[in-house]
């Protein structure tokens, strides 16, 4: 049984409110949502003008009183209600009053699925600049509770040695025990952490254009796929797209973490190839590309005058992790068909879907307006539009929980400049839910911080390195690669 709570200057004269068909206005907006049964609480605010706010939280046993208007639910008394209701709904009634009359504004639900949404989700913190790398936080949150830490940033680092950027983090199989992220400029290299060990990678070797740029950590075998990047910038001085960041050139190599050996996955003179992606039997990598001839270049083109013309497609190829060899592309998602660039492609781990992001030209498209979420079914081959989590503003980053019920992406549906973390429910029929914010202890903090989430990716376990440790690693000796021809 939920245990009531209510503050006693409230009294119950509220029970006697008019019923309106008015919807109450609440930051962030729960209404019709279906959320985890093992979601942090979802704290609101009412944003109507009222002299007092009343809401009740029900479900099948009980209910929760709560003041207004900012609505703070006990964490415990809330995970005893998702508990209670999983699988049903949760109702929610908010009442307001002015000039001393209660009216009751239209209730609205919650829906509570009986699947679990995975604990942690890791993100980059980033201001919105472009000359300076400011303060960058790798941070991980439980997303149970809000309770939130550090992985590592690079104030760490401030005082002995001038910036550092860092970025693109990615761990093995949703565990915390293998992972990596880059560090750039000072100090610069590939983290890489096994177990209790950590190296700092200088990557570049051989012919390669670049050191390690986009990776993905093999689920099963301690390898991981890197595209290396020519990656160059440009700036815009009207309209809301800020910036362009595109590629000169790119390729796809794999990594061997055991060897330290690199070897080419997808070598084109022809075809800019990144963003790789494991599927989670490990026996397909998922990757981007554009073809040069299809906007007019070759490999001796300068690709800055053709940003708005760079289109990329979704393909895969084929991997046996007994003999590590690689088979033969096979294009999955023409995008450049209808003048639209697909990028960041990510299967589920049920194997049945695939996401990428779409925009109307490029690979970056966190400034991207026209930047979008498909859905492939790779079973049918099918592709469309998520248009259930898809706003008319940069809609990008996206992850799938372990158990394919879930999608965490990034999206600037705000305000147009700030990246925030949405979640949505994906079902088993290939449709998603309403998408929420991912829930604060105060939702103002939403409004209140000024930097992006970027990149989040779920885990099922917290990280066991602390900052310090890993900065260890960050200042060690840097660990050569050797590049070998592929098996």
């Amino acid at each position: 049984m939920i245990a009531g709570m209510m503050i006693s200057c409230t009294g119950n004269a509220y029970k006697n409110a008019e019923r309106t068909s008015s919807t109450a206005h609440i930051y962030p907006d729960y209404a019709e949502t279906v959320v985890p049964v093992n979601i942090a609480p979802l704290n609101f605010d009412i944003l109507d003008s009222s002299q007092s706010s009343v809401v009740e939280v029900s479900g099948k046993s009980g209910k929760l009183v709560l003041k207004g208007p900012r609505v703070r639910i006990p964490i415990r008394k809330w995970k005893r209600i998702l508990q209670e209701n999983a699988g049903g709904d949760i109702h929610v009634k908010i009442f307001l009053k002015e000039n001393g009359k209660w009216t009751a504004c239209e209730p609205f639900t919650i829906g509570v699925a009986e699947e679990e949404i995975d604990g942690y989700l890791t993100y980059r913190l980033i201001e919105p600049g472009y000359s300076s790398y400011g303060f960058l936080t790798l941070r991980q949150r439980d997303i149970r509770s809000f309770e939130e830490r550090d992985l590592y940033n690079n104030n760490l680092i401030k005082g002995r040695m001038e910036g550092q950027c860092i970025n693109c983090h990615s761990f093995q199989n949703y565990r915390t025990d293998n992972f990596q992220f880059h560090a750039r400029h000072n100090e610069g290299g590939t983290m890489v952490f096994t177990g209790k060990e950590g190296k700092r990678l200088d990557f570049k070797t051989g012919d390669l254009l670049s050191g390690a740029v986009y990776p993905s950590w093999h689920p099963q075998q301690n390898l991981i796929a890197y595209s290396v990047n020519t990656t160059l910038q440009l700036f815009y001085s009207h309209g809301i797209q800020k910036t362009e960041v595109y590629d000169g050139s790119s390729d796809l190599v794999l990594y061997d973490v055991e060897s330290n050996d690199v070897s080419y996955i997808v070598h084109d003179s022809l075809s800019m190839e990144t963003f790789p992606y494991w599927s989670a039997d490990g026996k397909t990598l998922y990757y981007a590309a554009a073809y040069l001839p299809d906007f007019g270049a070759d490999a001796s083109s300068d690709t800055k005058l053709m940003t708005d013309s760079i289109r990329y497609n979704i393909w895969s190829i084929g991997f046996d992790p007994s003999t590590r060899r690689f088979g033969t592309p096979e294009l999955i998602f023409d995008a450049v068909s209808d003048s639209l660039s697909a990028v960041t492609p990510r299967p589920s781990p049920d194997g049945r879907y695939l996401l990428s992001g779409v925009g109307d030209h490029g690979s970056f498209h966190i400034w991207n307006e026209s930047s979008d979420i498909y859905l492939t079914d790779l079973q049918s081959g099918e592709t469309r539009p998520l248009d259930e989590i898809n706003s008319e503003r940069a809609d990008s980053f996206k992850s799938w929980s372990s158990n394919s019920r879930w999608i965490a992406f990034t999206s600037r549906r705000e305000d147009g400049n700030y990246s925030r973390i949405y979640i949505a429910y994906f079902g088993k029929d290939g449709k998603a839910g309403k998408p929420f914010l991912l829930p604060q202890k105060d939702p103002q903090q939403n409004k209140r911080f000024f930097r992006s989430y970027n990149v989040p990716e779920f885990t099922v376990e917290k990280i066991k390195w602390t900052p310090k440790q890993i900065e260890k690693v960050v200042l060690s000796e840097p660990v050569h690669t050797r590049q070998v021809d592929p098996r």
